[in-house]
C-alpha cells in the first residue's frame, strides 16, 4: 500500500505554505506577505502518530484565472486535487468566508474526496465569532493557527484517523517500475514486453500522464510492470502539465522491487537522467539501467566502453546498477532484462550469516583500517546485518564520529567485492558500542 497524499488548498494568502512547513517540521515552502509565493506544486513526506503520507502545498486557487501564471496555478491546484487522496482546504478567519473560498468548495464538491476545512489565522479572535460564517461550508470545521500551533495537533489527529497505516503487502508479482523522462521509449518497451499496444505510443513527449500496471510474462513466470510518466526537467515541469505527475511516479518508485531507468542512448545521460536515477537510488530501490535507442547511436568497437564510462561518471552514486543497451523498437536485448530483474531482486533480499559478516570486516581492516580520530585509534568491533530490501548494515565502534563517508564507501566497495548485492543500494549505519558509552 502507498502512502495517501494530503493536498492543501485554498485562495492566494491563507497560509498554505505556514502550514506545510508547519505539517513537515521544517521550512520548505516559501513563506511571505506576498500573495502567489507558490506557483509550483511542492511535495514533502510526512509522519504523524505513526501514520505516512505525502503533504503537497499548492499555489493560490483563482476560479476565474485569466493570465498565463495564475492558470497555470489553477491547473496545479486541480491536479493536486485530483490525485489526492484527502483535501485540506485553508481560510483565513481574520478575512472571513470569501466568494473565492466559496468557487472553490464547489469545485471540491464535484470530486469523491475527503474534505477537511480549516480556519486559519485564528489567534487572539473568540472563536466562536470567527468560525460562524464557515460552517455554510460543512461541519467538518477546524480553527488553526499555522504559525503558532493552535489546534494543529487536533487538526492532524483527525486527518491521520482517516489514513491507513501504510503497510508493504506482499505483491502477488514482482513489481517492475519503468521510469525515465518523456520520450525516451518507456511505452514502447511496455509493449516490447507484453508482445502487444498495451500503450498509448507516440512521438509527442509526455503521452503517458498516468502510472498504468500490466502483467508481463516470461517463461511462465509473471511481473506487474508499471509505466509512469515522464519526469521533465524542472523548468519544463514549472510550465507543463506533466509536472503533476512527478508525485505518481514517486509512489510507484516507493511501490515497486526493481526500477528500470530507461534512457536515450542517441542522447547520452542528461540532467534529468541523473535526477531520476538518485529517486530511485534514495528509495533503496534495485535499479537497472537500460540505454534505448542502441540501434541509432553509430558505432566501433570501443563505443560500448566509452559510453558506459560517462555513464559511471554522471552516476557515480549508482555504481552497482548494472547497464543493458537495448532497442525497444525493435527488441534487441530486451528478454535479457528478466534475468538481471530476479538476481536484482534476489540481491535485494539477500541475507548474510553474522559470522561472515565479520570474517569480511576483519579481512577490511587489514587491508585498510580506519583513520586515527582526534589522536586516538578507531576500533570497529562489530558487523551484523539489520534489514534487507535494501540490504543494511549496523557496525558497532568505539568511536562512531571517527568513522566518515569515505572510509563507509570503501567499505561499501569491499562488501560488494565479497558478497556482490548486484543492482542494489545498501546502507550503513554506524552506532557506538554499548561499553564505550558507559566510560565516556
Amino acid at each position: 500500500m502507498s502512502k495517501p497524499i494530503v493536498a492543501i488548498v485554498g485562495r492566494p494568502n491563507v497560509g498554505k505554505s505556514t502550514l506545510f512547513n508547519k505539517i513537515l517540521g521544517k521550512k520548505i515552502a516559501v513563506v511571505g506577505e506576498t500573495p502567489g509565493l507558490t506557483r509550483d506544486r511542492i511535495y514533502g513526506e510526512a509522519v504523524w502518530e505513526k501514520k505516512q503520507f505525502f503533504v503537497v502545498d499548492t499555489g493560490g486557487f483563482l476560479p476565474e484565472a485569466a493570465e498565463n501564471i495564475a492558470k497555470e496555478v489553477k491547473k496545479q491546484a486541480l491536479a493536486a486535487i485530483e490525485e489526492a487522496d484527502i483535501i485540506l482546504m485553508l481560510m483565513d478567519a481574520s478575512e472571513g468566508l470569501m466568494p473565492l473560498d466559496t468557487a472553490l468548495n464547489n469545485t471540491l464538491r464535484k470530486h469523491d474526496k475527503k474534505v477537511f476545512y480549516a480556519v486559519n489565522k485564528i489567534d487572539g479572535q473568540k472563536k466562536e465569532s470567527a468560525l460562524y460564517e464557515f460552517y455554510s461550508l460543512g461541519e467538518n470545521l477546524h480553527p488553526v493557527s499555522a504559525l503558532s500551533g493552535y489546534g494543529f495537533d487536533d487538526l492532524m489527529d483527525k486527518i491521520s484517523e482517516i489514513m491507513p497505516e501504510v503497510q508493504e503487502a506482499p505483491a502477488q508479482y514482482p513489481q517492475i517500475a519503468i521510469v525515465g523522462r518523456p520520450n525516451v521509449g518507456k511505452s514502447t518497451l511496455i509493449n516490447s514486453l507484453l508482445g502487444a499496444e498495451r500503450m498509448i505510443v507516440s512521438p509527442v513527449a509526455g503521452t503517458t500522464r498516468d502510472a498504468v500496471d500490466s502483467i508481463c510474462a516470461y517463461y511462465g513466470k509473471k511481473y506487474l510492470v508499471v509505466d509512469t510518466a515522464g519526469i521533465r526537467r524542472k523548468g519544463k515541469m514549472a510550465q507543463t502539465l506533466e509536472r503533476f505527475s512527478f508525485l505518481r511516479t514517486l509512489k510507484n518508485i516507493e511501490r515497486c522491487d526493481v526500477a528500470l531507468i530507461i534512457m536515450d542512448a542517441s542522447e547520452g545521460v542528461v540532467e534529468t537522467d541523473q535526477k531520476i536515477a538518485s529517486l530511485v537510488h534514495d528509495a533503496g530501490k534495485g535499479a537497472i539501467i537500460l540505454l534505448n535507442k542502441w540501434d541509432l547511436v553509430e558505432k566501433d568497437n570501443s563505443t560500448l566502453k566509452a559510453v558506459e564510462k560517462k555513464l559511471r561518471e554522471k552516476l557515480w552514486f549508482m555504481p552497482y546498477a548494472p547497464v543493458v543497451t537495448i532497442s525497444a523498437l525493435s527488441k534487441q536485448r530486451v528478454t535479457n532484462i528478466f534475468s538481471l530483474i530476479d538476481e536484482v531482486i534476489a540481491e535485494s533480499s539477500k541475507r548474510i550469516p553474522t559470522h561472515d559478516l565479520n570474517v569480511f570486516l576483519k579481512k577490511s581492516l587489514a587491508v585498510q583500517p580506519p583513520p586515527i580520530y582526534k589522536s586516538k585509534p578507531v576500533k570497529l568491533n562489530y558487523i551484523t546485518q539489520a534489514g534487507i530490501k535494501p540490504p543494511s548494515f549496523v557496525i558497532f565502534t568505539n568511536r562512531s564520529e571517527g568513522i566518515k563517508q569515505p572510509y563507509i564507501k570503501f567499505l561499501e566497495n569491499q562488501l560488494r567485492e565479497e558478497f556482490a548485492f548486484t543492482g542494489v543500494p545498501v546502507k550503513f549505519y554506524i552506532r557506538q558500542s554499548r561499553k564505550t558509552r558507559k566510560q565516556t
